[in-house]
């Protein structure tokens, strides 16, 4: 059985190519191990798919391989109190007011104040 020679990924000499799960395990690797930065991770982004449909280009990375604007959705209350809290959404039934401009559709959602000197 052939022993898998170690691939130095920190030559220069012939730049490897991977693919992005490839590059966010060996990033997930280093986070947990530590030592000297890989240079095939220099140009790593977030890549996450935004709101316009392009790639996320921040390089500040969590462990998780994404930014601090896409790295997971939440994990849930942990607390006691942030649990109780949790499970009281959607119990109460909330008086909610009109908004002003629903219940004065004539002043174009100026003020009251500055409506009535407008008429007088």
């Amino acid at each position: 059985m052939e022993k898998a020679t170690p691939i130095n990924i920190n030559s220069r000499a012939r730049p490897l190519l991977l693919d992005d799960e490839q590059k966010r395990a060996l990033w997930r690797r280093w986070c947990d191990e530590g030592g000297d930065f890989p240079l095939i991770l220099a140009d790593l982004t977030c890549g996450a798919k935004t709101r316009a449909g392009t790639r996320c280009k921040r390089r500040d990375l969590y462990r998780s391989g994404r930014c601090k604007l896409h790295g997971g959705h939440s994990t849930g209350p942990r607390t006691a109190k942030g649990k109780r809290r949790s499970a009281q959404n959607g119990d109460a039934k909330k008086q909610s007011k009109p908004h002003e401009r629903a219940r004065f559709p004539n002043d174009l959602g100026k003020s009251r104040a500055l409506s009535a000197e407008g008429q007088a």
